[in-house]
């Protein structure tokens, strides 16, 4: 009996030197692992492609670190500890790390901005290595709708097939989608494009004719229809004056910016003066479903003179 009690005890003993085991890293600690590592180099990496190891490292132990203070033990971490995982961190990573470092226009985080995106940190490495790459997804999307608003505004609508004889009213910026120019294209319509190859921008565009009528002397000032149209006049219609309620706006719907255009630097018609002036833009068009298609004419500069 007595030899039973002692090896109890002995057993006891030995359980109570045991440590106790240790939450993972996710749980904020103040710990982390070689794959916590590998997480954080594969955030910065997607966020700074460009980004060397040693500035990986610096990223990690400075500016991650300082992030909150429940990150503050990452100042621990070493350079070659980001070293020891390095290939492994960018080897899953490569094909997003090559396609990003490929597209030179994409936006960029800031290093110093980085962490003005968090809140108060949890101490998970895990839950640091997710904000990181959801702020650089945040920053692209924010960069790309700027980027398209700032494209739209180079642009003024009109309906196509509007006659000459009456204004209708102007297209809601709602409806144009450059993205689907080409998706909803007749077999007409594709020959068309293809004959006109020359007539188009690297990007897509087509060249569109604006021609403003010769007016008799001393009637300069009116303002009158202008007739638009493609070469193939497959496309075309009239960008009519303002109406006197939109004189008072600051936005015309774009005809006293292209009539303008027109005046300094277009040219005569094949009849000369007497056929008025004319003069080319680049344009997109936009199809609709339920209504007539727009044009969107670029009114930020002048395409080439054309023979047409």
């Amino acid at each position: 009996v007595e030899r039973r009690e002692r090896v109890g005890a002995e057993r006891m003993d030995a359980d109570d030197s045991k440590e106790p085991p240790q939450p993972p890293s996710d749980s904020g600690d103040g710990t982390y692992t070689p794959d916590d590592l590998i997480d954080l180099v594969r955030a910065i990496k997607f966020a700074h492609p460009e980004m060397s190891m040693k500035k990986i490292h610096k990223e990690i132990s400075g500016a991650m670190a300082n992030a909150d203070d429940s990150y503050a033990f990452l100042k621990e971490v070493k350079l070659d500890e980001v070293k020891k995982v390095w290939k492994k961190a960018l080897k899953n990573a490569n094909k997003s790390t090559q396609k990003s470092s490929a597209d030179e226009n994409q936006p960029k985080i800031p290093v110093d901005g980085v962490m003005k995106f968090y809140t108060v940190g949890d101490g998970s490495v895990k839950t640091l290595a997710e904000n990181y790459s959801k702020h650089q997804a945040a920053a692209v999307v924010a960069a790309i709708q700027q980027e398209k608003k700032d494209e739209l505004k180079k642009y003024t609508n009109f309906f196509l097939d509007v006659p000459a004889d009456m204004s209708g009213q102007r297209p809601h910026q709602a409806l144009i989608n450059f993205n689907d120019n080409n998706k909803k294209k007749s077999n007409s319509d594709k020959k068309a494009t293809k004959s006109s190859s020359s007539n188009q921008n690297s990007d897509g565009r087509v060249i569109f004719k604006i021609q403003a009528a010769q007016l008799p002397p001393g009637m300069e000032d009116m303002l009158t229809p202008m007739l638009l149209y493609n070469k193939q006049r497959t496309a075309s219609t009239f960008l009519h004056p303002p109406s006197p309620e939109d004189k008072a706006e600051e936005d015309d719907g774009g005809y006293m910016k292209i009539k303008q255009m027109i005046a300094e630097s277009g040219t005569g018609g094949a009849l000369g003066d007497i056929g008025g002036t004319k003069a080319y833009f680049y344009g997109m068009i936009t199809e609709t479903e339920d209504g007539p298609n727009v044009v969107s004419i670029d009114t930020s500069e002048l395409a080439p003179n054309q023979r047409w």
